[in-house]
């Protein structure tokens, strides 16, 4: 490689390193200060809500009367207070108080600081405070900062019966979240800073991931593309390919394909409705997939079924490796009828006689062309239907319609 070449690698390389960490740095900025945004609306509506809870525990005609520290005496006064307090501690504020203006001046009618004795003291008024005694449910972040502390403070006016504003309930929370949350913030910054440094070994996992997201998103697609949606079974196009592919082997072993059709299955469509139906087709379709533990397509095990597929409707299609006789055909369906019988998977099997109409043809026996063995297994479906439903049928040479003999 040429040193221009690698001068031109390298600058092209320096340009994307840096313009990945300004992009960086500005997007985390701006989820910082979305985040911090949230938080303080999150904030400022819980102490609203707090100071509407705190509002519903005062009686406003009781509230009128108290006026001195002989107020505060009487039961009444001692039992709203005792709540307030109840709810300062559930919901975890760290006071809940109540003002009211006598002669010109604001003081504490409820607090529910159990060590400072406030009550009946004057306290000047934040803007949170103000807007509260001016009619409006008011909140504001770090609003408060005093004697006491630095707080979060909510407040929302208490009316009399007439609509008069005498007073107002307020809430404090202790500033930590937000102070917490800065801090956090610089720290993730500093550690994101660093690791935008290290590009080379970030765009790596960064390619990575995409790979490893775009493989689950291929695989995603494809079953999307060759499994029903319904009933998580392999759909008509997987069946055909899976076909294509046991027949196509160099020394491939033969198969029974059942062409399976449920007996009275509009019937239940009708009757209890279509969503009853998906419940019905999703438990047999289950069952049929119970059957395929412990095997494969690619190494058939003798008696056992390798796919269940579900190829459109009330119809499924099922491949059993090492089937090769009528015989073992007839002795493979009659045991999935007797398993399905033993198994009660549906309430609607009973009431409704759910049932399997099921036709059999054999690879290579009946035929070397999978589309014609799917093509027998259903007129030998169609033949044990017209039969009485609920049975099964070997494909024979003489159900073939007369027009194809």
């Amino acid at each position: 490689m040429s040193q221009k070449i690698k001068r031109v690698a390298y600058t092209v390389f320096i340009v994307i390193s840096v313009s990945m960490m300004l992009i960086v740095l500005a997007l985390n900025t701006r989820s910082n200060q979305q985040a911090q945004e949230i938080l303080e609306e999150s904030i400022t509506s819980q102490l609203k809500s707090i100071s509407s809870a705190a509002r519903e525990l005062i009686d406003p005609s009781k509230f009128e009367t108290y006026n001195s520290k002989d107020d505060a005496t009487v039961p009444e006064y001692t039992q709203t207070l005792a709540r307030l307090r109840t709810l300062a501690k559930k919901v975890g504020a760290s006071y809940i108080y109540a003002l009211k203006e006598i002669d010109g001046k604001y003081y504490f009618v409820f607090d529910t600081d159990e060590e400072a004795d406030t009550m009946f003291t004057e306290y000047e008024l934040s803007p949170v405070h103000l807007s509260a005694f001016k009619g409006h449910d008011s909140a504001g972040v770090m609003n408060v900062v005093d004697e006491f502390g630095s707080f979060h403070t909510g407040a929302v006016p208490i009316y009399s019966d007439s609509g008069k504003i005498i007073g107002i309930i307020s809430a404090d929370i202790e500033d930590t979240l937000l102070i917490r949350e800065r801090h956090n913030t610089t720290i993730n910054t500093v550690l994101l800073f660093t690791s935008v440094l290290i590009t080379v070994a970030g765009m790596g996992i960064m390619l990575l991931i995409t790979f490893k997201k775009l493989s689950k998103l291929q695989n995603t697609l494809e079953r999307m593309a060759k499994y029903d949606k319904l009933t998580n079974l392999p759909n008509r196009q997987f069946l055909m390919e899976k076909l294509d592919e046991l027949t196509s082997m160099k020394n491939p072993t033969p198969f029974a394909l059942l062409f399976i059709d449920l007996d009275n299955f509009k019937t239940v469509n009708d009757s209890a409705g279509h969503d009853a139906g998906d419940s019905l087709l999703v438990h047999i379709a289950g069952f049929l997939s119970n059957w395929q533990k412990n095997s494969t397509v690619f190494r058939p095990v003798s008696g056992k079924l390798n796919v269940a597929a579900r190829i459109g409707g009330d119809e499924f299609i099922m491949i059993a490796g090492g089937i090769d006789t009528k015989e073992k055909a007839a002795a493979f369906t009659t045991e999935l009828f007797g398993a399905f019988a033993n198994e009660n998977i549906d309430r609607y099997i009973e009431k409704y006689s759910v049932g399997f109409s099921i036709g059999v043809a054999l690879y290579p026996h009946h035929s070397e062309d999978f589309n014609v063995i799917i093509k027998y297994a259903d007129i030998a479906m169609y033949h044990a239907k017209n039969s009485g439903k609920n049975a099964f049928m070997v494909y024979e040479e003489e159900m073939k319609p007369k027009e194809e003999k």
